[in-house]
């Protein structure tokens, strides 16, 4: 049986099956003629035809029996057909077919698909992230601290929260990452998941401590008092 989620996107149209079929026949290792006779069993599917025939598959193709015959095997060998053994009230066996596996290999394709575009996102993010930190502390980042970065962006926090606790350091003199990395985490741990709710947090305390005799090395961190 076809698995239900799948069924659901696929039932609701949230999946076109017969434009992936023909976008991407080559890489199903299919010719034309082979992705054609999927598309009719595909038709046959969505009327709800539960039994092939091959006699009734080669009157819609330009194909004879033995060939028809033999593209349905493909199909199965390239895991896109399969076919489920039933008992029919009159207790006769029957070979009925189904398109899970190609359902499944569609999912599966299109969530590694959805996977590149987000880890490109990520590094775009990441790349800009470093670039507007890199010209704020007017320095080069380490290596360490790029993938500080990246570690943020996996982390789903928001960007413009990241920004916003930059600016923070920034007001408190304090130019390394340890320090941002530090107010994100103090927000995390309070369930702050937006820049709003940042502002309003950070209202309640002391933005942040002045240094002592005025003097602030760069690479020194300075706490704010609402992190102690």
């Amino acid at each position: 049986m076809t698995d239900p989620f799948i069924k659901k996107l696929i039932n609701n149209r949230l999946i076109n099956v017969k434009d992936y079929i023909i976008n991407h026949y080559v890489e199903l290792e299919l010719d034309e003629v082979a992705t054609m006779l999927l598309l009719h069993i595909y038709n046959l599917s969505e009327q709800g035809i539960q039994f092939l025939s091959i006699n009734s598959l080669k009157e819609k193709m330009s194909i004879d029996f033995v060939r028809c015959a033999d593209l349905v095997l493909k199909l199965v060998n390239l895991n896109l057909l399969a076919f489920d053994i039933v008992v029919d009230n009159n207790g006769k066996t029957k070979e009925k077919f189904t398109l899970e596996p190609l359902y499944q290999k569609i999912v599966k394709d299109l969530m590694q698909e959805n996977n590149k575009i987000i880890q490109v996102n990520h590094e775009n993010e990441a790349s800009e992230l470093a670039n507007l930190i890199e010209s704020e502390f007017g320095r080069t980042l380490s290596a360490f601290e790029i993938q500080m970065i990246t570690s943020w962006i996996e982390s789903n926090f928001d960007i413009q929260l990241i920004k916003l606790a930059l600016k923070e350091a920034i007001l408190s003199r304090a130019y390394n990452l340890k320090y941002v990395d530090r107010i994100l985490l103090t927000w995390k741990q309070n369930n702050i998941k937006s820049v709003e709710q940042a502002l309003e947090y950070t209202k309640t305390f002391k933005r942040y401590e002045a240094p002592k005799n005025n003097v602030v090395n760069k690479n020194e961190e300075v706490y704010v008092s609402w992190m102690k």
